[in-house]
C-alpha cells in the first residue's frame, strides 16, 4: 500500500521491523533468539492482513480482483530485488567461498520461480552434498510460500465472492483451511524424521497467512474499532509483543511444542498485535510508528534477503565475534538500503512502465523531444549494463569450477561400507559367541589388566553417526572387543531402538554405551528414553558435538552436560572442548574429521572411559 494512501498503517512497517529484526538475531547466534524465526511467522500473518485487505477493498469498489494486474504487481514487488541478490551472490561466492557458489547454483531455478520450499523438501541431496554451510538461498522458502499464496488466494476469493452471504462464506473457507493446515502440522511433525516437510510445506504453513486474511475480512465488515475498547487492544497488543519475544528467547527454534501448536499461537499473537495496530491512538502503534521501526520495515524485504548470503559469505554460517557481526549487520543495511532506493521502490512504483511510454510517445516540443531522447539513452545504459552484469552471472553459472564442502566424498564412501562390514561381523560374533558380563563384573576381572588390555577387553557399545564413524579404524584398535554401530545422517533418536535391537536381538549385556550422536539434529527426549532402556546400573558415555553450522550444536551440548550432571553413571565425553581451535582436525565443513582427528576423538573417548573402569 501507498504511503499517501488513507489505507497505510505506518505502525505495520514498525512490526515488520520486530520480526525482521528477530530472524536477524536468530541468525546472528545470539543467546536471547533461539526461536528467532518466528519472526518468519510474522511477516505470514502480515502478508495475509494486507493482501487480502487490497484483494477485499477491489472486490468491494469494482466487483472483481484484475487478477492480470494484482499477479503483476507482485511479481514487481518480490522479483527485481531476488535476482539483484542473486546476481551480487553468484559473483560473491564464485569469487570468495566456491561451495556456497555451488549450492546457490542449485537453487538458482527454485529462487528465481519462487518454488524453493518444495524444492527443499522433494531434492533429496545427498548427505555429502548438503554437508558445511547451508545455501545462501535456504532463507527464500518463505518468499515462495507467499507467492503461491498470491498466486491462489485470490481466485479463491473471486470463487466465493460469487456466492450469496460470501462473507459468511469466505469466513468459514478461511477458517477451514487454517483449521486443516494447523492440523497438517501437528499430525505430519516426527521428530525422529527430517522436519523439512512440515517446517517448510505450502500447506503447512499456510494457516499464518490465512490468520492475517481471517483478521482482514473481520475489519472489511466495519466496526472492528468498536469491538474491544481501545485500551483492552492496547493491553492485548502489548502482552502478546512480551509473550512473542518471551517465546523466541525461551524456546528452540526446532522444538516440538513449535509443531504442535507453538506456530498457531505465534501466529495469534501476530494478530492480536496487528489488532492493537489498527487502534491509530493505541500505545502499540505508536510504539510501531517509531522513525527506526519504519524504517528498517520499510527495508525489511531487502534485510530479509541479504542478511543470510551476507552472513554466510563473511562468518560461514559460525558464530561470529561481535565485531564481525557488526560488519555483517552493517552490511546487510547497506545492501538493503540500495536494493530499496534503487531496485525496490522505482519497479514498485511503476517506472519501466513510464520510461516505455516517454520512448513510445509522440513528442510534440523541442522540450518533450529532448526528454525522449535523454530517457532513451539512459534506458539504453540501463539495459546494456543489466544485460553484461546478466550474462557475466550466466558465465559464472556455466564455466565456475564448483566445489564441496568434503574433500574426497568417495574415500568417506568406501569408509562407511567398511564400518558397515566390521560392525556386521562384530554384531555375527555377538549372536554366535558367549553373551557379555555387566559392568561391575567385568570391572572385577579386569582390575589387574593394564589399561591397554582393559581397553581391550570392554565390551562398549558406540552409537554414532558421520563424525563417529571416520573414527571406526582406530576405534577398534583400542576397543577391540567393543561394537562401533555408525551411519551417515544418523538421527538420535534412533538410538533407543538401536540400543534395543542389540539387546533384544543380539544378546548384548555389555559394559556401557557410548552415545556419539547428536549433529544431525536436537536430542528431543532421547537421553532420559536411553537411560531408561539401560537401566540405572550401566555407564552411559555423551559424546558433544562440533557442528559449527548447525543450530542445535550449543543446545545438545548443553543438554548433554545438564543431563551428566543430573543423572547417576552418566559422564560427558567432551569432544567440544577437546577440539576447540583445532582446525588441522576438521575437513572443510568444521564437523567430519581427518585422519589426525579422528585419533584425537578415539584418544577422548580413551580417557573418558579409563575415568570409569580404571579405579
Amino acid at each position: 500500500m501507498e504511503k499517501t494512501g488513507s489505507n497505510y498503517i505506518r505502525g505495520i512497517d514498525g512490526l515488520r521491523a520486530v520480526a525482521v529484526l528477530m530472524v536477524l538475531a536468530y541468525h546472528l547466534k545470539l543467546p536471547f533468539a533461539g526461536c528467532g524465526l518466528l519472526g518468519v511467522t510474522v511477516f505470514f500473518v502480515i502478508s495475509g492482513f494486507l493482501i487480502t485487505r487490497i484483494l477485499i477493498t477491489e472486490i468491494v469498489s469494482t466487483g472483481t480482483v484484475n487478477l492480470k494486474n494484482f499477479w503483476v504487481k507482485r511479481i514487481r514487488r518480490l522479483l527485481p530485488a531476488v535476482l539483484t541478490m542473486i546476481i551480487a551472490l553468484i559473483f560473491a561466492s564464485a569469487v570468495f567461498d566456491r561451495v556456497l557458489f555451488t549450492k546457490t547454483c542449485e537453487d538458482l531455478w527454485p529462487t528465481i520461480f519462487f518454488y524453493n520450499n518444495w524444492h527443499q523438501i522433494l531434492n533429496q541431496v545427498s548427505y555429502f552434498e548438503n554437508a558445511g554451510a547451508p545455501s545462501p538461498l535456504t532463507h527464500c522458502w518463505s518468499l515462495a510460500i507467499e507467492a503461491q499464496f498470491y498466486l491462489v488466494y485470490p481466485v479463491l476469493l473471486l470463487v466465493i465472492g460469487r456466492f450469496k452471504k460470501r462473507k459468511a462464506w469466505l469466513a468459514g473457507v478461511t477458517i477451514a483451511l487454517a483449521a486443516a493446515s494447523l492440523g497438517l502440522m501437528w499430525f505430519l511433525f516426527d521428530p525422529a524424521k527430517d522436519p523439512s516437510r512440515v517446517y517448510y510445506g505450502t500447506d503447512t504453513r499456510a494457516f499464518s497467512l490465512l490468520f492475517g486474511g481471517l483478521l482482514a475480512q473481520i475489519e472489511s465488515v466495519g466496526g472492528i474499532e468498536k469491538r474491544l475498547p481501545g485500551i483492552l487492544r492496547d493491553i492485548a497488543g502489548v502482552i502478546s509483543l512480551i509473550v512473542l519475544l518471551g517465546m523466541m528467547a525461551a524456546v528452540d527454534g526446532y522444538a516440538v511444542f513449535l509443531y504442535k501448536g507453538g506456530q498457531g499461537i505465534a501466529s495469534l499473537l501476530a494478530v492480536l498485535m496487528i489488532y492493537a495496530v489498527l487502534n491509530h491512538n493505541g500505545v502499540l502503534n505508536k510504539l510501531f510508528s517509531l522513525s527506526p521501526l519504519v524504517w528498517i520495515g520499510e527495508r525489511s524485504y531487502g534485510i530479509y534477503l541479504w542478511h543470510y548470503p551476507v552472513m554466510l559469505l563473511i562468518s560461514g554460517g559460525r558464530k561470529a565475534a561481535w565485531w564481525m557481526m557488526l560488519v555483517e549487520v552493517l552490511l546487510t543495511g547497506v545492501c538493503a538500503a540500495l536494493s530499496y532506493r534503487f531496485i525496490e521502490t522505482p519497479i514498485r512504483h511503476g517506472a519501466i512502465g513510464r520510461n516505455i511510454a516517454i520512448m513510445r510517445s509522440q513528442p510534440k516540443t523541442g522540450r518533450e523531444r529532448k526528454k525522449q531522447i535523454r530517457t532513451i539513452w539512459r534506458n539504453a545504459e540501463v539495459v546494456s549494463g543489466a544485460l553484461l552484469i546478466g550474462i557475466g552471472a550466466m558465465l559464472c553459472v556455466a564455466y565456475v569450477p564448483r566445489e564441496r564442502a568434503l574433500g574426497d566424498v568417495d574415500k568417506m564412501k568406501k569408509n562407511a561400507e567398511n564400518a558397515y562390514e566390521l560392525t556386521s561381523q562384530k554384531t555375527a560374533q555377538l549372536k554366535h559367541g558367549e553373551k557379555g558380563s555387566s559392568g561391575a563384573e567385568a570391572k572385577k576381572e579386569k582390575k589387574n589388566l593394564t589399561e591397554e588390555e582393559l581397553l581391550a577387553n570392554l565390551k562398549l557399545l558406540l552409537i554414532g553417526d558421520s563424525i563417529a564413524l571416520d573414527v571406526t579404524d582406530v576405534y577398534y584398535e583400542t576397543f577391540a572387543d567393543s561394537i562401533s554401530d555408525t551411519e551417515i545422517g544418523r538421527n538420535a533418536v534412533e538410538s533407543v531402538d538401536i540400543y534395543d535391537s542389540y539387546v533384544q536381538e543380539n544378546g548384548w549385556n555389555g559394559d556401557g554405551v557410548i552415545f556419539a550422536l547428536g549433529s544431525n539434529g536436537p536430542l528431543y527426549d532421547t537421553l532420559p528414553a536411553l537411560r531408561e532402556k539401560m537401566g540405572r546400573e550401566k555407564p552411559l558415555f555423551l559424546v558433544t558435538i562440533r557442528a559449527p553450522h548447525e543450530e542445535w550444536e550449543d543446545s545438545n551440548n548443553q543438554e548433554m552436560r545438564q543431563f551428566a550432571e543430573e543423572t547417576e553413571h552418566t559422564y560427558v565425553i567432551d569432544w567440544y572442548k577437546a577440539s576447540e581451535g583445532k582446525k588441522e582436525w576438521f575437513d572443510e565443513d568444521g564437523t567430519h574429521l581427518l585422519p589426525e582427528g579422528a585419533k584425537a576423538y578415539r584418544d577422548c573417548i580413551r580417557r573418558a572411559v579409563l575415568k570409569v573402569y580404571a579405579d
